[in-house]
């Protein structure tokens, strides 16, 4: 063996070492850098930014205070559980017996023909049949409060619509009267109070136990209203009966029955404003965020859109559309400017106490604690939005 040669050869073995080990270094040295590097973005990410400072505006958790007040002011103005059972016999127990009478009436109205030959027999059946409203009392809906599940502990006012084929008049109305008590013994050993209102075109029933309750049944039907809208040029106006009920009364029940029903369909969506434009005012302020709202900052959205004029008239702002309605209709068209002016400022008043964690003031309600724990309630943000429309819409009404 040259020892030449393998010395060259040692050199060379020597030399490639050398330098793999420099490219181990360069690569550990680079792969160091780059850990050095992600971990530096990753700490900066986590790292809030630092004002001279607070911001002019609030975080979400900012909002966390005023969840707080609104969730117990909804506590407070929202009826108890024995409150809400009465609720639910009572409506159930009227809506049996309506239901009830309206199956006397039909069968008084067949003993009445009895005498008829079988050809005008076979005649009404078939003429029955073609008609959806056959039956006198065509059905009984839940409208207002009872309705849209926004009753409160000061407001226990119920409310049901009868249906009726025909135009509704005061013998039907005394006839519905005289015997409903009986349908309801039959039915229930509860007391109730039976009587007539003719001026409000309803029938209004009281029970004699806590806790109070009192439902207002009005008879309407849609003929009312299918006469307003036929066109000028058509002549099918029929005669009125002598003792026809007030129309104006028969088309609110109307009214009512469509804004409960949008409520229903459209959301799960009140002291100088009425129920409805309140109720529009809510769902399009929560409807069109782009992202959940917990409620107090639902609350505090609501009162930016009205303090930002929108009630006003004119160039001031917009008015709000009716979508229950046909024909192009302003919801706010009852109120006078003076009105809308007054509920403007009260609204950029509000919101400004809102702003400097005031809520306590808007909800007129004692201030709760700071370093009472956070009370967990049965939905957060995540939860549909419609629940707080609800919370916020029985924080209204409590006014």
């Amino acid at each position: 063996c040259n020892p030449e040669n393998s010395f060259q050869t040692s050199l060379l073995t020597f030399d490639t070492e050398q330098l793999g080990f420099r490219h181990m270094r360069r690569y550990c040295h680079t792969k160091q850098c780059l850990v050095k590097t992600t971990r530096k973005r990753e700490k900066d990410r986590k790292k809030k930014l630092k004002f001279h400072r607070k911001p002019w505006w609030r975080s979400i958790r900012s909002f966390a205070n005023d969840d707080r007040h609104v969730m117990v002011k909804h506590s407070t103005i929202y009826p108890s559980p024995e409150e809400l059972e009465a609720v639910q016999n009572m409506v159930s127990t009227v809506e049996c017996a309506l239901k009830h009478v309206s199956d006397w009436l039909d069968e008084n109205k067949g003993t009445k023909t009895d005498g008829e030959t079988e050809v005008k027999k076979d005649e009404a059946v078939e003429n029955y049949s073609k008609d959806q409203g056959g039956r006198t009392l065509c059905g009984v809906m839940r409208i207002g409060l009872v309705a849209k599940g926004l009753l409160i502990k000061d407001d226990m006012d119920l409310e049901l619509v009868l249906m009726c084929k025909d135009k509704p008049t005061e013998t039907l109305l005394n006839t519905v009267k005289d015997n409903l008590p009986v349908q309801i013994q039959k039915l229930t050993e509860e007391k109730y109070q039976v009587e007539q209102c003719i001026s409000e075109a309803s029938i209004i029933i009281r029970n004699t136990k806590e806790p109070t309750l009192t439902l207002k049944v009005i008879l309407t039907s849609p003929l009312i209203r299918d006469e307003l809208e036929k066109k000028d040029g058509e002549n099918v106006m029929m005669k009125d009966p002598p003792d026809l009920l007030d129309r104006q009364k028969c088309l609110n029940a109307l009214a009512s029955l469509r804004h409960a029903k949008w409520f229903q369909v459209g959301t799960l969506f009140l002291p100088c404003c009425s129920v409805s434009p309140l109720e529009l005012i809510c769902e399009k302020s929560i409807g069109t965020c782009n992202r959940p709202l917990g409620a107090g900052e639902a609350l505090r959205r609501v009162m930016e859109c009205l303090a930002s004029g929108i009630l006003l008239p004119g160039k001031g702002g917009p008015g709000l559309h009716d979508p229950c309605e046909r024909d192009p209709t302003d919801a706010l068209s009852y109120m006078t400017t003076q009105q809308k002016e007054e509920i403007t400022h009260s609204a950029q008043h509000a919101l400004r106490l809102s702003a400097f964690g005031q809520i306590y003031k808007v909800l007129e309600m004692d201030p709760l604690p700071s370093s009472k724990p956070f009370q967990k309630y049965s939905w957060s943000v995540s939860d549909k939005e419609g629940e707080y429309e609800r919370v916020l819409l029985l924080v209204f009404v409590s006014y």
